[in-house]
């Protein structure tokens, strides 16, 4: 709020010029008013999409979805035996981290393997992201409320920043830590971070999420270097509440 006014639940109907501005016409979502915001330039994320209508991959045997993208199986192998396929181009995460880790799952299935039974298949559960603006966002898993879609009972953490000593001593009053566990196993299910090193800081919880037992037992029983943000971490971790009904999530 400081730098830029968001505002969300609005679907864009139309951009048009006027003079020397930008104006966009919005429909809320909610109450149908439309609204018109000005600005100087128009920035859109129009995401990517599949160039497999110029590669025409299906030409060699390689099915094909219906957004274009390469159907692989779970070992990333494709409907052509002897043709495998990772990254972008298999239209799931699109990360370059994603796309190095599927590479090692690849080679691993055509170098290594010996028998079918040796074969590795690629592992999404605990996909991270960032978005290195600023702040720094961060998150991996599933959101509250993506866990209680799924019909799981949920435990939540929070954590301010300020509730470490480095946070106080850094005076980042807005960074937040909330953490996602399934309440009757202790399985980690996801993360979300925003504020100063969100992407180191969720790194540690991706390890936690590929641990045998995928829970916290490993943090709880680990010392934490102090004074250091990574206690903002612990904390989150060690102030878990069942999960209600919330108008606003905070």
């Amino acid at each position: 709020s400081r730098y830029c006014r968001v505002v969300t639940g609005y679907e864009v109907l139309s951009v048009e010029r006027n003079g020397e501005k930008k104006v966009v016409s919005a429909r809320g979502t909610k109450d149908g008013k439309i609204r018109q915001f000005e600005g100087e330039e128009v920035l859109l994320a129009a995401g990517r999409r599949s160039n497999s209508d110029l590669l025409r991959p299906e030409r060699t045997g390689v099915e094909i979805d219906r957004q274009g993208w390469i159907r692989v199986d779970e070992y990333l192998q494709t409907s052509k035996k002897g043709i495998w396929a990772l990254g972008d181009a298999i239209g799931k995460h699109m990360f370059r981290h994603t796309a190095n880790y599927e590479a090692r799952i690849v080679a691993h299935n055509i170098l290594l393997v010996q028998g079918e039974a040796e074969r590795k298949a690629a592992d999404y559960h605990a996909v991270p992201y960032a978005v290195f603006s600023h702040p720094t966002v961060a998150g991996v898993g599933r959101k509250e409320s993506e866990a209680k879609a799924r019909g799981l009972k949920v435990l939540v953490g929070r954590a301010r920043y300020t509730d470490s000593a480095k946070g106080v001593a850094m005076a980042e009053e807005y960074g937040l830590v909330k953490v996602v566990l399934e309440e009757e196993t202790g399985r980690i299910l996801g993360a979300s971070i925003i504020g100063p090193e969100a992407p180191e800081l969720i790194q540690q919880v991706v390890y936690l999420m590929n641990t045998d037992r995928q829970d916290l037992s490993t943090a709880m029983r680990s010392q934490v270097i102090h004074p250091t943000i990574n206690e903002v971490l612990g904390r989150a971790f060690s102030g878990l509440e069942r999960s209600r009904n919330r108008e606003q999530p905070k």
